[in-house]
C-alpha cells in the first residue's frame, strides 16, 4: 500500500511539473494569435529554439514563408492570363523577384516578444501590414508612371517608322511587369485586396501590342526579281527590298532594320541596315544555285537577332526570294593543280571543274584562261590530345587566274584549311586538302575577273 501511494504521489508531482512548464509556454506560440497584434493588421510568426538568435531567425522566416506562399498563389492566377510561351518568361522573372522582395520584407519584420522557458527561447515576430502597404503603393505608382511613359514614347516611334527603337521601349516597359506583379501580389497578401490601380497595368496587353506590331512588319521586293544574267557577273539590276510596317492601309518604311542576303545554298552575301525609308539594296554576283547551272536564287531575310526570342514567331513575313536565269558564257578555262609533297589532289581538280561548270563556263585544254591551284603548307606541329600527340598541319589553298597568252595573273583567291592526324604530317596535309571548302560566291567573283581584262 505504501509503495502504491508513493507512486501516485510521484505521478501527481510529475503531472504538476509538466502542467507548470506548459503553462509557461506563451499562449501566442500555441495559438499563433495575439490580442495586441490581430491577424487583420499583422502577419505573425512564431518559433522556439535553443538560442535567442536562432529563434529570431526562425520567427522571421515563418512570416516570410507565409508571405511567399500568398505571393506565389497570386502569381499563378496572373500567369494564366499570358500566352503559353510568355508564361515561362513571367515565371522565371517573378521567381527571382519574389525571393528578392521576400528578403526585403524580412527586414521590415519586428520582434514583438521574446520569452525564455526552461532553457528554450520563444519568439514572436510581426509585420505591420498597413505600414508596409504604404511603401508598396509608392513603388507601384512609380512603376506605372514609368511604364506609361515608355509605352507612349514607343507608340510615337512606331508612327515614325522607328520600330527597333520602339521595341526597346516596349521591352523596357515589359521588364517592369514581373516587378509590378510581384509587388501587387505582396500587396494582396498583406491587405487581402487588389491594388486600387491594378487594372491600369496590363502585362498581357503590352506583350500583345508588341506581337501585333511585329506581325504587321513585312519584307517586300521592290526590284531585281526574275532577271536574266551572265553567270559570274553582277546581276544587271541591284536587288532592292523594303521593310515596311503596314497597318490600317498605311505603309510606313522601317528604318535601321538589319537585312541579310544569302544565296539559296545558305552562303551569306552581305548584311546591311535599311535606310530612313526602310529600303535595302544589294549587288549580287549571278551564281548558279541549282544543280545544272541554269538558274539561281538569293534569299533576303530580316535579321531577327535584335528581336527577343519570345516574339520572333510573330514575324511571319520576314523573308523573300529573288530568282534569276543564267545565260551561257563563252569563257573557257584549263584547270591545273600543282601538287606538293607528292600529294595526289585529283579530287580538288574535280571540284574546280564542277564549280566552273556551275558558273556556266566550260573547261578545255586549249582554253585561254588557266585556273592554277597550289596547296601550300603554312605550319605544321605536334599537339597533345587525349589520344596522344597529333600532327596538325595548317595549309593555304592558293588559286590564281592566269591569262595563258601573257602569263598575267588576273585574280587571286587564298583559302585557309587545316588537318589533324595521329600518324604523319603527310596524312594531316591530305586531311587538310579534304577539309577544303571553296566559297561559291568568292569563286564566282574570281572567275568573273576573266570578263574584265586589265588595260595595258
Amino acid at each position: 500500500m505504501q509503495r502504491q501511494s508513493l507512486t501516485k504521489i510521484i505521478l501527481v508531482l510529475a503531472g504538476l511539473a509538466i502542467t507548470s512548464a506548459s503553462a509557461q509556454v506563451p499562449d501566442w506560440y500555441k495559438t499563433n494569435q495575439h490580442k495586441k497584434y490581430p491577424a487583420s493588421r499583422y502577419f505573425l510568426g512564431v518559433a522556439v529554439a535553443d538560442t535567442k538568435a536562432e529563434a529570431i531567425e526562425l520567427a522571421r522566416a515563418d512570416v516570410a514563408k507565409q508571405i511567399q506562399v500568398r505571393i506565389e498563389s497570386e502569381l499563378e492566377t496572373i500567369e494564366s492570363e499570358f500566352r503559353e510561351g510568355d508564361k515561362n518568361y513571367l515565371k522565371a522573372e517573378t521567381t527571382n523577384r519574389t525571393k528578392s522582395i521576400v528578403a526585403e520584407t524580412v527586414s521590415g519584420i519586428e520582434i514583438a516578444e521574446v520569452k525564455e522557458v526552461k532553457g528554450k527561447t520563444y519568439v514572436l515576430a510581426v509585420l505591420n501590414k498597413e505600414k508596409y502597404l504604404s511603401t508598396l503603393e509608392i513603388q507601384m505608382d512609380e512603376i506605372l508612371m514609368k511604364s506609361e511613359q515608355l509605352i507612349a514614347s514607343a507608340r510615337q516611334m512606331v508612327a515614325d517608322g522607328r520600330i527597333l527603337n520602339a521595341l526597346n521601349n516596349f521591352i523596357d516597359a515589359q521588364n517592369t511587369i514581373p516587378d509590378f506583379y510581384t509587388k501587387s501580389s505582396l500587396y494582396t497578401a498583406l491587405s487581402g485586396r487588389k491594388y486600387p490601380n491594378f487594372n491600369q497595368f496590363t502585362g498581357p496587353g503590352i506583350v500583345a501590342e508588341v506581337r501585333e506590331i511585329l506581325a504587321h512588319i513585312e519584307l517586300k521586293i521592290l526590284s531585281g526579281n526574275n532577271q536574266i544574267a551572265v553567270a559570274g557577273q553582277n546581276l544587271p539590276t541591284p536587288i532592292k527590298v523594303q521593310v515596311v510596317y503596314v497597318r490600317d492601309g498605311e505603309i510606313i518604311g522601317v528604318a535601321g532594320f538589319p537585312v541579310i542576303a544569302r544565296y539559296d545554298g545558305g552562303e551569306i552575301i552581305t548584311k546591311i541596315e535599311t535606310d530612313a525609308n526602310g529600303i535595302a539594296e544589294f549587288n549580287c554576283v549571278a551564281t548558279p544555285t541549282d544543280n545544272v547551272g541554269q538558274s539561281g536564287a538569293v534569299k533576303i531575310a530580316l535579321d531577327l537577332s535584335k528581336i527577343p526570342e519570345q516574339y520572333r514567331d510573330a514575324m511571319t513575313r520576314s523573308a523573300v526570294q529573288i530568282s534569276y536565269i543564267l545565260t551561257a558564257n563563252d569563257l573557257k578555262f584549263t584547270v591545273e593543280v600543282i601538287q606538293k609533297n607528292s600529294q595526289h589532289l585529283t579530287f580538288i581538280e574535280d571540284e574546280l571543274v564542277r564549280l566552273i561548270a556551275a558558273n556556266g563556263y566550260t573547261c578545255s585544254a586549249d582554253a585561254p584562261w588557266l585556273v592554277q591551284a597550289t596547296l601550300v603548307i603554312i605550319s605544321q606541329k605536334e599537339v597533345p590530345s587525349p589520344a596522344g600527340n597529333q600532327h596538325l598541319v595548317e595549309a593555304q589553298f592558293q588559286l590564281r587566274l592566269i591569262e595563258k597568252q601573257t602569263g598575267n595573273v588576273f585574280a587571286a583567291l587564298d583559302i585557309n584549311t587545316k588537318g589533324l592526324d595521329s600518324q604523319s604530317p603527310d596524312n594531316a596535309l591530305s586531311k587538310a586538302a579534304q577539309n577544303l571548302k571553296i566559297p561559291s560566291n568568292k569563286f564566282a567573283a574570281f572567275l568573273q575577273s576573266a570578263n574584265q581584262p586589265k588595260n595595258d
